[in-house]
């Protein structure tokens, strides 16, 4: 667990501008008990509430059915400037401006969910039936001083799909593997699915999915020409068995489209419905995908095992062979592709290959499930909320296939993980159920064709229960209650659960390794004790982070029963690991700051090992404060005053609403004994009655926490006068403790390290002061990345020029020079200086040559006049010129090479 720091901040307490930006406003429209949309009305709504949203460290917050916009990093930079200017808190010009912006999006119904693209460029916007996606507006506008509202372009999404008379949605989610993160996928109800490819250019998008699915026909269908879209707008539906099982209460994908996921985690969309039943769609994709760096290379060899499986088993399948050819078929087509390569809006630099859906085996997947819920009599009935999938990792041999680079690979954790999923559901009562899928949910498809006779291949797929955890006590389970699930941005096998009496924390981090050790061991002797003894002491951490009271919304009218949204996990340099969530009940928001996990380590290399010491700062998550006997920080929430210290009384309100106009002015005359100022005065009274009580209530839950304050502080006093006592008793020597190692005092022993204390101080002060001296001696300017480059160039240039026996003192600098570099045919040249003896034993040879050519033509001349043959002085003559201008011709080049080596060595 997370060591607690700090509960909510005094940023985001009263009367701080945080505060306000879950505040709503104190004058608030009148119920309409008709029309459940009106801003309020939470009663009449079962589902997720996800009104908070976050970019970053700005958050989305829908308060009063209006977006609010902030930075929390400038709220509580603004907070703690005010306070470091000391000025008052109760000034009304303590805080410039609200703190946060109106952003003014025409939807009229109450919103329910808030979803960001990946990009951080739309925002999704869900209420009980419609669907609308906004264009966010960039984070430098935040910086406009202006408190006008910013209007929003809003694009509706499914004008005919997403409206009243059709089936609620249930969930809003972006598709892991779209495109730049434009790609959302919404569920309904009626078990309809459809995949959206938004195009802020193209208006066509918003209006019509480019694939709609309705899960009751498709577990109905046969092939892929079968018709599973869901019926019209004005197309009526009749009652079916399979709709009413079909249910669906919440869905989610299987995977976050990381690196290290199994391929097929990111393609596969898990639904649960209201009674329990998990169905499963793999793959689900639009009909331009982006992949992970590892998914193609990880689809292909899980493509290649299935087809030898299905070769292998041909044999006594007969005409029943597997769907994992239809695997082989949907990589090669991917493979064949000649992906697009397209820019980043956010980077520019990055640009990403976009892939087309295959057309073989077809866009339809099948849907797999019911999956059967191996658990025995622990389960009998399941009223399912949220469904949260933990990915299975990708395997070692995988990872180094696909990864374009090693550095992708995280080293240590390479072998972490498990390599099957874990599917979490959350049930009404508050109680989250693990299970185990052992049999890793791969692609299926429909056939092309509908076959001649149903396959009688087994497709059962069980899921294992691990465990059951329950959050929620029986006696404060309310009526609408809806928990959900939200991600850990540091481990995906750490989840956090919200309801509307906290939120709780789970870890499974303790177990995952012994169960995959377990389920890599090859030796199959003694391992159903040894599973047995890990499923009984799994270990699942549980642990509560904020606890919402329930006494608070005793005075609350404005829903029949507490809620909560779902909370939200920030990591930001300036908030830390931040989680935030707020009560719609009474508009708080709640917040914990938690501490970084400890198995993040930070190490410093050593600069030396004979000079320097070796330094290692890091957080080992076997150590704790404990075993070093400190004494732990408890983080106590702090005292938040209730909203009825400062709620206006309703009694105006409910004497100018309940009387007729005529009878107003009774209000202004004396009072008259009536039946009509009776019971004008009951209903004040029954008003009033209630408001005192409150304020009864909240003023003696204040003294009472003032007394305890008091008794606290005692108890704090007391334990530092113990401190004391025992640090005195070791400085005095006296008591139990005075004579120990040596058969010295404990006075003795803390001079005798204070001494140590000091020597080591010295010795680090000289070391200092050497090191100091040396890099003052050695201070120069530093050598700029041309002059290294031309160092590296001139090295080279020196072990092709120079003999090798030349230079025997090379710089420092020039070790760093590459070897020769191989000509086109692959021969290394040969060095320069072997080059230039070649050419002058070449030139002297040529020399030796002319003058023995010279002295046997003058023999042949003398011997063709005794023959009568004379040949022509000026044909000898001109021959002898050209011979000697060749010559003269080939010293001047050896001259010109020696002065340039000359040269090049001075240099």
């Amino acid at each position: 667990m997370p060591k607690i720091l700090g509960y909510t901040p005094s940023w985001l307490s009263r009367p701080s501008a945080g505060f306000e930006l879950f505040s709503s406003s104190n004058q608030r429209p009148l119920i309409d008990s008709q029309h459940g949309g009106q801003p309020g009305d939470t009663s009449e709504y079962l589902g997720p509430r996800r009104t908070i949203a976050h970019r970053g460290s700005e958050i989305f917050v829908v308060v009063d059915n209006q977006i609010r916009w902030a930075d929390l990093s400038i709220l509580k930079y603004e907070w703690e400037s005010s306070q470091r200017k000391g000025r008052g808190l109760e000034d009304d010009d303590a805080l410039p401006g609200p703190g946060y912006k109106l952003l003014k999006a025409p939807i009229s119904e109450q919103i329910r969910q808030l979803s960001i693209s990946p990009n951080g460029q739309l925002l999704a916007i869900a209420t009980s039936h419609t669907v609308h996606v906004t264009v966010l507006p960039d984070s430098t506008k935040f910086d406009d001083t202006t408190q006008s509202p910013i209007k929003l372009q809003t694009h509706t999404v499914g004008p005919t799909a997403h409206v009243l008379s059709q089936s609620p949605v249930v969930n809003i989610l972006w598709h892991p593997v779209g495109v730049n993160g434009t790609c959302l996928v919404t569920v309904t109800t009626e078990a309809v699915v459809r995949i959206w490819e938004l195009n802020r250019s193209n208006r066509w998008s918003f209006d019509s999915p480019t694939l709609a699915i309705d899960l009751t026909k498709l577990d109905a269908a046969r092939s892929q020409q079968d018709n599973v879209s869901p019926s019209g707008m004005h197309s009526g539906r009749g009652f079916s068995a399979d709709a009413v099982d079909m249910e669906i209460a919440s869905a989610c994908f299987g995977g976050t489209g990381s690196p290290d996921e199994s391929a097929w985690s990111a393609m596969t969309l898990w639904m649960t419905t209201t009674d329990g039943d998990v169905y499963a769609l793999c793959p689900l994709l639009p009909s331009k995908w982006q992949p992970t760096s590892t998914q193609l290379s990880s689809l292909a060899s899980i493509a290649v095992a299935a087809v030898t499986i299905a070769s292998q088993d041909a044999d006594f399948l007969g005409d029943d062979v597997p769907w994992n050819t239809d695997q082989y078929d949907f990589i090669s087509e991917i493979d064949a592709q000649d992906p697009l390569l397209a820019t980043r809006d956010d980077d520019i630099t990055i640009s990403e290959a976009i892939y087309n859906r295959p057309k073989r085996p077809g866009p339809l997947p099948k849907l797999q499930g019911p999956f059967q819920l191996a658990a025995g009599s622990l389960v009998d009935y399941l009223d399912v909320s949220d469904i949260h999938i933990v990915a299975s990792k990708l395997e070692r041999e995988e990872m180094i296939l696909g990864a374009d680079d090693e550095s992708e690979i995280d080293v240590q954790g390479e072998n972490m993980g498990l390599s099957a999923a874990i599917i979490c559901l959350m049930t009404t009562d508050g109680r989250v159920h693990l299970f185990l899928d052992l049999e890793v949910v791969e692609g299926q498809w429909l056939p092309a064709t509908a076959p001649e006779r149903p396959s009688s291949v087994s497709t059962s797929h069980e899921l294992i229960l691990i465990e059951a955890l329950d959050t929620l006590d029986a006696e404060a389970i309310s009526e609408n209650e809806w928990p959900t699930f939200s991600r850990d941005p540091f481990s995906r096998y750490s989840f956090y659960t919200t309801h509307s009496q906290g939120v709780f924390f789970f870890s499974l981090d303790h177990w995952i390794q012994r169960l995959e050790d377990e389920l890599q061991n090859p030796t199959t002797a003694g391992a159903n004790f040894r599973l047995n003894m890990l499923r009984g002491s799994s270990g699942t951490l549980r642990e509560c982070i904020l606890h919402f009271d329930p006494d608070r919304f005793t005075n609350n009218q404005t829903s029949s029963s507490p809620s909560a949204n779902a909370c939200i996990i920030l990591h930001d340099s300036d908030l830390g690991y931040f989680l935030l969530t707020s009560t719609n009940d009474d508009s708080h928001p709640h917040a914990a700051t938690l501490d970084i996990p400890k198995s993040f380590t930070i190490k410093q290399e050593p600069f030396s090992d004979d000079d320097l010491d070796y330094a290692e700062l890091y957080l080992d998550s076997n150590d704790s404060n404990a075993d070093l006997g400190l004494t732990t920080h408890v983080a106590r929430s702090a005292y938040e005053p209730p909203s009825t210290f400062w709620n206006q009384s309703s009694l105006l309100q409910l004497t100018s609403a309940s009387l007729p106009p005529h009878r107003r002015r009774t209000l202004k005359d004396e009072i008259r004994l009536s039946t009509a100022t009776l019971e004008l005065m009951t209903s004040a009274h029954r008003l009033m009655s209630n408001e005192t009580h409150a304020i009864q209530t909240a003023a003696a839950d204040l003294f009472n926490r003032c007394e305890r304050m008091v008794q606290e502080l005692q108890t704090q006093i007391q334990r530092v006068r113990e401190v004391n006592g025992r640090a005195e008793q070791l400085i005095l020597g006296g008591g139990d403790e005075q004579v120990s190692e040596g058969g010295r005092s404990a006075s003795e022993r803390l001079g005798f390290r204070a001494q140590k204390c000091l020597e080591k101080q010295e010795r680090l002060t000289d070391r200092m002061e050497k090191l100091r001296r040396r890099a003052v001696k050695l201070e120069g300017r530093a050598v700029g990345e041309k002059e290294r480059e031309w160092i590296k160039e001139m090295a080279s240039l020196k072990q092709v020029i120079c003999r090798p026996d030349e230079d025997e003192d090379e710089d420092v600098f020039m070790s760093d020079a590459k070897g020769h570099e191989q000509t086109e045919n692959g021969n290394t040249p040969q060095p320069f200086y072997q080059r230039y003896e070649e050419l002058r034993d070449m030139a002297r040879e040529l020399v030796e040559r002319t003058r023995h050519v010279k002295e046997e033509g003058g023999a042949k001349t003398r011997a063709s006049d005794e023959d009568g043959y004379s040949i022509s002085n000026d044909i000898r003559k001109r021959k002898v010129q050209q011979v000697m201008a060749l010559l003269e011709r080939e010293e001047a080049l050896v001259e010109g090479v020696m002065l340039r080596l000359e040269r090049l060595k001075l240099a």
